[in-house]
This record gives C-alpha cells, sequence and structure tokens, in this order.
C-alpha cells in the first residue's frame, strides 16, 4: 500500500508541478544517495537478523523500529530526488503507519512469548 501510495504522491506532484527548488542536477544524485543510504541500512539490519534469528524478542523489536527509519530515509530520498513536495508530505504521513506496524508486531511477539491473545490482538477478542 504504502508503495502505490508513495509513487502515485511522485506522479500527483510532478503532474501539479508541486516541486522543491532545488536545481535537477543537484536533487537527483542527492535522492539517489540519500534513498541507497536508507536501502544499505535496510539490508543491513534483514542481514543481522537473518544471522542471529532473534534470540531476545525486545532485540527484534527494535530492529523493527529501526526498519522504519531505514524506509523513511529511503522515501526521503525519492522525494528529494523527485523534487516532490507532495511526496515529502506523503513520506512523512506513511511513518505512523510503520509505528503502527512495528507495534503490532511486537503484540504478535509478546503474544508468542505469553501466550496470551488479549495482550496480542486486542481487537479479536468476542466479548459478550
Amino acid at each position: 500500500m504504502h508503495f502505490i501510495l508513495l509513487w502515485g504522491s511522485v506522479i500527483t506532484g510532478l503532474a501539479a508541478g508541486w516541486r522543491i527548488s532545488i536545481p535537477l542536477a543537484v536533487a537527483v544524485p542527492l535522492g539517489l544517495m540519500i534513498w541507497l543510504l536508507g536501502f544499505l541500512y535496510n539490508a543491513s539490519i534483514v542481514r543481522r537478523q537473518r544471522r542471529r534469528l532473534a534470540t531476545h524478542r525486545s532485540a527484534a523489536t527494535h530492529r523493527g523500529y529501526q526498519r522504519i527509519l531505514a524506509r523513511t530515509i529511503m522515501n526521503l530520498g525519492v522525494a528529494i530526488g523527485f523534487r516532490s513536495w507532495l511526496t515529502l508530505i506523503v513520506a512523512a504521513l506513511i511513518i505512523p503507519f510503520y509505528a503502527a506496524a512495528a507495534r503490532k508486531r511486537e503484540r504478535y511477539l509478546d503474544y508468542m512469548r505469553t501466550g496470551m491473545l488479549s495482550d496480542a490482538f486486542p481487537d479479536r477478542i468476542v466479548k459478550h
């Protein structure tokens, strides 16, 4: 979903002419470098996660929040590379959705550790 939202904002922002006033010769390399930094940071996190397989659950949760930072850096790189104000705004608005997904995963890992379904998925508990 975020992929469609982000690229839709790039297309809409460019079509509407809402551009950040950075010269194209500066924006493209800078955006590409920022995106690449986020990509490499994300790849590093995933590589460490696969290597260790998180024996400690809070470490896995912390990595989830690190991946939010990596994806946000990548989105910022896209916004700067395409010089789009709308994409910059959408990139900022997507952060709470990333955080909600990380919290949901955290609750799931808590459930796997404790077995308390009400702690993990409070919306699935049927109230009589």
